[in-house]
């Protein structure tokens, strides 16, 4: 049974169609998904706007090019809020099918996304709801988020707000900080563009644990006793302290990390272990906690590729479990050889580089 959100009907001006068949028509060379949705999405934009400017004529709207076109949608800017609109032209059930970078990608979220369909016979737009950012992230990490096989999420209209008003009243009194959009993450202040698709992080400097020797130690990095007696109330500390010490590694130092809103901006930690071996090669061992949390969350992955980027690269991997409080890897590799260890959840990924 279709649950009845009683949509807000705009009826879409003749000279709409005219407008949108010119902008289908010069943005088709463009994007992959065709001229049929260039033109909903221009029908649903002109007659969203339409409605807003009749309830608050004084609104500032313009269109939102920060970002390109991407898995049929389009973006306004009201104000200083960012909207995503998603349009469908036939909603049949009780849900929509959004792309997943949508709530995952710092490049296209957006503070508020509204629910359009086009009923182009009709000459009608139907204005089905708006749903805040900080709202459909919370619901994607409920075990009620259903995700289809390309990646994409199943959301219940039942979501949506459907009162416009709403919306207009956000963007006139509300402040753009207090619906917190996923920043931008950064290693090395070298700037990673996306939350969840990192890959690669070009003129990333290496970690050279040869100065660790040393006590010379890159920003960011703190001796891990120090970070453990502030936690002291992780038991899982105890466990490293117990595994550095019983294994003789008398270097072990520690990285603070996070995924920000993905992980709701709680850190995780990345602990390297030093230790020299009798044949001159040294004898690493990394490990992954999590200071503020009992367990890591199940299904974080830490990888180490040992002599990446060359044909000779060797990769081990282990993932967190459900009761999981840490996970490492240990191996031994000789001087002046490159390792890099990634850390990666639901598509993110934090990566350090190092050399021996």
């Amino acid at each position: 049974m279709r649950i009845n959100l009683s949509p807000k009907i705009v009826w879409l001006e003749p000279e709409y169609f005219d407008e949108a068949r010119v902008i289908s028509e010069n943005h088709f060379s463009q994007f992959s998904f065709g001229a049929w949705k260039i033109y909903l999405n221009a029908l649903a934009q002109l007659g969203f706007e339409k409605c807003l400017k009749e309830r608050n004529p004084n609104i500032k709207i313009k269109p939102d090019k920060s970002a390109n076109a991407i898995d049929d949608v389009c973006y306004l800017s009201v104000g200083e809020f960012r909207l995503c609109l998603i349009t469908v032209d036939n909603l049949i059930d009780d849900f929509v099918i959004v792309p997943a970078k949508l709530v995952t990608s710092a490049k296209t979220v957006a503070h508020f996304y509204v629910l359009l369909e086009v009923l182009e016979e009709e000459e009608q737009l139907n204005i089905h709801g708006f749903l805040r950012y900080d709202e459909l992230f919370k619901y994607s990490q409920t075990p009620d988020l259903k995700s289809q096989l390309d990646g994409s999420y199943q959301l219940p209209l039942s979501l949506f707000d459907t009162e416009l008003n709403n919306l207009l009243l956000y963007t006139r009194f509300l402040e753009p900080s207090v619906i917190k959009l996923p920043v931008v993450v950064t290693s090395n202040n070298t700037v990673i563009e996306n939350l969840t698709q990192v890959k690669t992080q070009v003129g990333k400097a290496l970690v050279n644990l040869g100065k660790w020797w040393d006590r010379v130690f890159e920003e960011g990095w703190q001796t891990t006793d120090v970070i453990g007696s502030r936690i002291s109330n992780n038991l899982t500390w105890g466990y490293v302290r117990s595994r550095k010490e019983s294994n003789n590694f008398p270097i072990s130092q520690t990285k603070l990390f996070d995924f920000g809103l993905l992980l709701q901006n709680k850190p995780l930690a990345l602990i390297v272990n030093l230790k020299k071996e009798e044949n001159g090669e040294q004898g690493v061992l990394v490990q992954i906690l999590p200071p503020q949390e009992e367990y890591l969350p199940s299904g974080l992955n830490l990888k180490i590729t040992l002599s990446p980027n060359t044909p000779d690269s060797i990769s081990q991997q282990v993932s967190a479990r459900q009761t999981d409080n840490a996970i490492q890897l240990e191996f031994s590799e000789a001087l002046d050889k490159q390792f890099k260890v990634e850390v990666s959840y639901k598509g993110a990924v934090f990566t350090e580089e190092f050399i021996l």
